[in-house]
């Protein structure tokens, strides 16, 4: 499941003072097979009356002495209503059903047990329509389950970890309107008064998890079989068929595609896949996938997203094989199933798309791992050490790891590598897997021992940060290459890695010649270039030419040899390295030659990265470059990156905004949304007027209020108390599209701390409501909203919802409280030019009211 809600870990640790290390339940008395049944009446009651019958089994190869764990068994089960047992005596606390038997299980001996309850407005799980006004869905009800990680509990008597796993079958009840889907194939369906009545029934194990039904008003579009096993994608009744076939049509060429790479048949019976507002992002349900709504893309949002769908629908049909297929024993060895479903989104680039479009996919993964080392925290990739199962599907399992499963492909060769996963995938398929069957496997197809590249690399935090220095001795004809590890810190356990790195030099003439640097015992390795001719010089370089290793680099180069590089290396990995270089260095020859050749760059990652670049430096001719290329730019897939690099205050750059606003109506949604908030940031008093009257314009809301949410959060950005004033009204429930109000409150945010005191305690006010609103995204951004509003009186109201997140979920309320907390020892440290800024800011408010007076006297 793709991590969407990238606030959860927001803080600067990852696992807390009381955190303690997590490990698997026992398995001796564990269910192997659930019989669920589930009836709905109304679906607006958001309530279901459910019965489960569980077949427990003693499966183990000998009879353990304890006589106690032999008699009972532990359901997790929250919340439950009306709640009878039969098979079993039982004690319930509202969290964990007790199971009791009075003779001990015997080997390879099964029992039932019937669990009849009722679920009503549950706080987790299982989801229900969201009543917003702003959708064509007001009137159509729905129903979807939602585990990950260990929300299961909150709708079914489960052990609710992955190391238990279930073959299921489905009884579903419903109004005759309503279309029912679960997991496995469908059995039967039948009509009976008013109540349509769906069977389904899964074959292969499946952990709590990935079980999965929903009920609701839908439409569907059919998109064949693949090898017999029907294709369909649903979405809620208002969602235009042509929408859900462009998103997900690719599906079919996908399972093909993925069935040749991994090297085994794909094994569900089907493969549905729907589309609704309550999934966090995607879920990789066995053979029934959910998606968040805001996937399914009008012709216009598919501009600039379908190629994040595409990755999405590869990443979630990953999982086939790579946590469903094979599930992880527990949740340390989460890396298993998120970094596998990460990098086969990159593999399914590199063979459907161009190996630029892979390369750079790995670049931003490395980036977004690197971000979170730096910015929040550093773990292993494998640990048992956290607060809640839900904080190891961090930026580490998923493209750190993914990282991890690349370099090892670089060691053992494609074909040894490819051997290792499909032997790890027949060895381990419906069992569960840890990291040493995974290495095991690798080991099996090569014939190498990779011990010490998991010790450093999975069981122990970071990656190579490298220093170099480049050498043209131009009297001896050689170039000299000395690199430098410099992450290496005992105390916080960040170790000297062990790997290759290879460096490519070309001559004038054209000539190649590759060297390798092996970083064994040693934290600097130096290697040697002898050129051919020594009068020729060294004209482009490359680091890592083969993309095998993830590490940063800062090596400053000679001018001449980064623009060469920069303008002809093979690969764009170099081409922005060269560029990056070129723009530290900062100097009028390097961004004259970037000025000239940028615009020229056939791959839009590399104009993307390079805009990004040049907004840090922040000279005036590298905004001037900025502001040439992003009116110049034309390719969705870079254009709001490019435009979003602009949110610096610059006359050239507001022109160049304003340039690109005046084609609005030919954006697509993000590039519009950005050039608003761009264009805000400058904070011009005649821009105000346009903003105001997008952020009114009920025909410029965008697919999912894109472009509504942009322009409501660009008067945020715009600081100027007559915006701050509208915004305040506009965060309620129900006022504004759903999908735009974390946008709202992120611009009040924004605002709120350039306004006066009197002011500020508005944006306290409504963040201290919202902090229980029925959207989560929202709630969570009002959070932020008072932690940076150092509102550290709202302690214990924050505190107070904790009724309303699920037991995975509390570690990041407990990190926002520590953070809020933290708020108040920091008031008096804010960075003085900060400080200055916003009394200047309040002051020329001020004056003007003042203005203001004398004109009226």
């Amino acid at each position: 499941m793709p991590n969407l809600l990238c606030c959860k870990n927001g803080s600067s640790y990852f696992a807390s003072a009381n955190a303690v290390n997590q490990y698997a339940p026992n398995t001796v008395i564990e269910p192997k097979h659930l019989d669920i049944q589930i009836k709905v009446n109304d679906l607006r009651e958001k309530r279901v009356v459910a019965k489960v019958t569980i077949t427990f089994e003693h499966s183990g190869q000998a009879l353990i002495s304890d006589k106690n764990t032999l008699s009972t068994a532990v359901l997790n089960a929250e919340g439950f209503l009306e709640l009878q047992v039969e098979g079993a005596s039982h004690s319930y606390d509202g969290h964990q059903i007790q199971l009791y038997w009075s003779e001990p299980f015997e080997k390879n001996t099964q029992r039932k047990v019937t669990v009849n309850y009722i679920i009503d407005h549950p706080r987790a799980g299982l989801h229900f329509q969201k009543e917003d006004s702003f959708t064509n869905d007001k009137d159509c009800c729905w129903a979807v389950t939602d585990n990950e990680t260990e929300k299961a509990r909150y709708w079914l008597p489960t052990i609710d970890f992955p190391t238990v796993r279930t073959t299921l079958t489905w009884t579903i009840s419903a109004p005759s309107q309503y279309t029912s889907l679960a997991n496995g194939a469908l059995v039967s369906e039948e009509t009976k008064d008013g109540y349509t009545t769906t069977r389904w029934q899964l074959d292969y194990p499946c952990p709590s998890y990935l079980a999965c039904f929903t009920v609701g008003d839908f439409v569907c579009v059919d998109d064949g079989e693949v090898d017999g096993r029907p294709v369909k994608y649903y979405g809620a009744r208002s969602v235009d068929p042509d929408d859900l076939k462009r998103s997900f049509g690719k599906t079919p060429e996908m399972i093909r595609w993925l069935e040749a790479k991994v090297g085994m048949a794909f094994p569900w019976p089907k493969y549905y896949q729907i589309a609704l507002p309550a999934i966090r992002g995607a879920m990789e349900n066995i053979s029934l996938v959910t998606w968040i709504e805001i996937m399914v893309l009008d012709e216009i949002n598919a501009k600039e997203r379908q190629y994040l769908v595409d990755i999405v629908n590869v990443h979630e049909m990953a999982h086939t094989y790579f946590g469903d297929l094979l599930v992880i024993r527990h949740f340390e060895h989460a890396w298993l199933k998120e970094s596998w479903a990460t990098y086969m989104e990159s593999c399914w680039l590199q063979d459907k798309s161009s190996e630029d479009d892979f390369r750079f996919e790995m670049l931003t993964n490395a980036q977004q791992y690197m971000r979170e080392c730096n910015k929040e925290y550093m773990r292993p990739i494998v640990t048992r050490l956290y607060d809640s199962s839900w904080d190891m599907f961090d930026s580490h399992a998923y493209p750190g790891g993914a990282w991890r499963i690349h370099m090892l492909r670089g060691i053992l060769g494609d074909d040894a590598f490819w051997a290792g996963v499909k032997h790890y995938v027949e060895t381990f398929s419906t069992k569960t897997v840890q990291t040493s069957d995974f290495q095991a496997a690798l080991e099996w197809a090569s014939g190498l021992n990779l011990s010490r590249f998991f010790d450093e690399w999975l069981y122990s935090k970071g990656y190579p940060v490298l220093k170099g220095t480049f050498n043209h001795d131009a009297s001896r004809g050689t170039v000299q290459v000395s690199i430098t590890q410099t992450q290496i810190k005992k105390d916080a356990e960040i170790p000297l890695f062990t790997f290759d790195l290879e460096v490519e030099l070309t001559d004038e003439k054209g000539n190649k010649y590759l060297n390798t640097l092996t970083f064994n015992r040693e934290a600097t390795v130096t290697t040697t270039f002898i050129l051919d001719d020594k009068n020729v010089l060294p004209a482009r370089v490359r680091v890592d030419p083969n993309f095998r290793v993830l590490y940063t680099l800062d090596m400053p180069v000679d001018q001449r040899i980064l623009k060469n590089t920069a303008k002809d290396a093979e690969d764009v990995i170099s081409r922005i390295w060269a560029y990056n270089e070129l723009i530290k260095e900062g100097s009028y020859s390097a961004l004259k030659f970037i000025e000239a050749n940028i615009l020229q760059e056939p791959f839009y990652g590399v104009r993307s990265q390079v805009a990004g670049l040049l907004s840090k430096q922040k000279s005036e001719y590298g905004l001037k470059i900025l502001a040439s290329m992003v009116t110049k730019e034309s390719d969705p897939l870079a254009l709001a990156s490019v435009v979003t690099s602009c949110q610096i205050q610059d006359d050239i750059l507001r022109n160049a905004i304003l340039e690109v606003l005046s084609r609005a109506d030919q954006l697509p949604y993000r590039a519009h949304g950005a050039a608003l908030v761009a264009l805000a940031v400058q904070q011009k008093k005649e821009d105000l007027e346009y903003l105001l009257n997008v952020a009114k314009d009920n025909k410029k809301i965008g697919q999912y209020g894109v472009i509504r949410g942009s322009a409501l959060k660009a008067l945020g950005y715009h600081r100027s108390e007559e915006a701050y004033r509208y915004l305040i009204t506009r965060v309620g429930y129900n006022v504004e599209p759903m999908r735009a109000r974390s946008l709202i409150v992120d611009g009040i945010k924004y605002s709120a701390e350039w306004q006066e005191k009197h002011l500020q305690k508005l944006a306290v006010e409504a963040f201290a409501k919202l902090i229980r609103d029925p959207n989560l995204m929202v709630r969570m951004t009002a959070v932020d909203g008072l932690i940076a509003l150092k509102a550290t009186e709202t302690y214990h109201d924050v505190d107070s919802t904790r009724y309303l997140y699920s037991n995975d979920d509390l570690s990041w309320l407990n990190r926002k409280l520590y953070q809020l907390l933290q708020t108040n020892s920091n008031k008096g440290t804010t960075a003085a030019k900060e400080e200055v800024e916003k009394l200047e800011e309040r002051i020329r408010k001020l004056e003007e009211k003042l203005q203001k007076l004398d004109q009226n006297a």
